[in-house]
């Protein structure tokens, strides 16, 4: 029933890629912007996540609705009030990702940080950065990346 529904869910779209862009754009920008501020910054906490995340999606779903509701809101939200389909995915992921981080960089300021010893390996600036020791040349990934390159470039001119 569900898959039924969302098939004519998706019909009112101009493609399928502006259906699943438009789905992204829910889900996917807020949780980046979570991800990348939670991987970067020692100091966000669990609460200001679930609250940037939360802020994010229901900004994704407002601006979309919006948009779809009122034409004119395209103009204010895709800067351009002749955006198309993907177009206004691609604003109105932006400005979910940037909702999402502003919530969370605000909660943030006002909740107790965990302790350094509970983040270690979660977050990059207390994380160990390994140090590659000293290897043969079959041993090193940018002799394989050399090779990888090399080989699409020959085949690229094979098959041109």
């Amino acid at each position: 029933m569900i898959s039924i529904g969302t098939a004519y869910v998706a019909m009112g779209f101009a493609s399928i890629m502006d259906y699943v862009q438009a789905l992204f754009g829910f889900f996917i920008a807020p949780l980046f912007g979570t991800v990348l501020l939670g991987m970067m910054w020692k100091r966000v906490t669990k609460a200001a996540g679930f609250w940037g995340l939360l802020a994010g999606t229901l900004t994704s779903i407002g601006i979309f609705s919006a948009m779809k509701f009122d034409h004119r809101w395209v103009g204010v939200f895709a800067l351009s009030p002749h955006a198309q389909g993907l177009a206004q995915d691609m604003y109105q992921s932006l400005w979910s990702c940037v909702t999402c981080m502003v919530v969370t960089l605000l909660v943030t300021l006002v909740t107790k940080p965990r302790p350094d010893a509970e983040l270690k390996g979660l977050v990059y600036s207390l994380t160990e950065v390994a140090h590659e020791e000293r290897v043969g040349l079959l041993q090193r990934p940018i002799f394989w990346g050399g090779v990888a390159l090399v080989a699409l470039v020959v085949l690229q001119i094979i098959f041109w």
